[in-house]
């Protein structure tokens, strides 16, 4: 269910829909059919995200106590430490996408709050330009620094690159959570406009 709206996207159709035709017969992209596509796909990866953290979190508490368990009474478990945290570096940049996403960062909003709405909404698009570019520089870099990665985990049978696979994967996310949220502000000017 989450993840139709990234399928429509991906498909020819949804491909199509995306753009319009413009009264000289030229295909150009309207913003906000683009949002209209881009936000479903933005909402779908938040609720797979919000998921899969949850899900992170509670294995971790599990291990967490079972490593407790099994050191108090037992022979201690040999790989939890390290599985609770790669758990841990996973679930924080999937929650970045989720806090980012519901505009939850701590934010100082007087000066947006002091300039008309239309001002604000043109320093709120700049924000998430900015926060954008950023995102697309980690992702660069952290592409580039898993696939120079062959180092195998300590404990664990996995390569570093899979545990450090989650920071592209984020970026990749919070870019499109940065243009979804920079289209509704384009909207909100439109709407100030009018």
């Amino acid at each position: 269910r989450g993840i139709q709206p990234l399928l429509r996207f991906l498909s020819r159709e949804g491909r199509k829909r995306f753009f319009t035709l413009s009264n000289m017969g030229k295909t150009e992209a309207s913003p906000m059919a683009l949002k209209k596509i881009l936000s479903p796909v933005s909402d779908a990866l938040d609720k797979v995200c919000s998921v899969a953290i949850v899900i992170m979190l509670g294995l971790m508490v599990v291990i967490t106590t079972a490593q407790i368990i099994c050191r108090t009474f037992f022979t201690s478990l040999s790989r939890s430490d390290e599985v609770t945290r790669y758990l841990l570096i996973w679930s924080t940049f999937l929650g970045a996408t989720c806090v980012y996403r519901h505009s939850g960062n701590i934010a100082i909003t007087f000066i947006q709050d002091l300039v008309p709405k239309k001002l604000g909404a043109v320093m709120r698009i700049a924000v998430h330009a900015i926060c954008c570019f950023l995102f697309a520089v980690l992702l660069v870099f952290s592409v580039k620094y898993c696939g120079k990665l062959v180092k195998t985990a300590t404990a664990l049978p996995i390569k570093m690159k899979y545990i450090y696979l989650c920071i592209p994967i984020s970026m990749g996310i919070l870019m499109l959570h940065a243009l979804v949220m920079a289209l509704g502000e384009v909207e909100t000017m439109k709407e100030v406009k009018g």
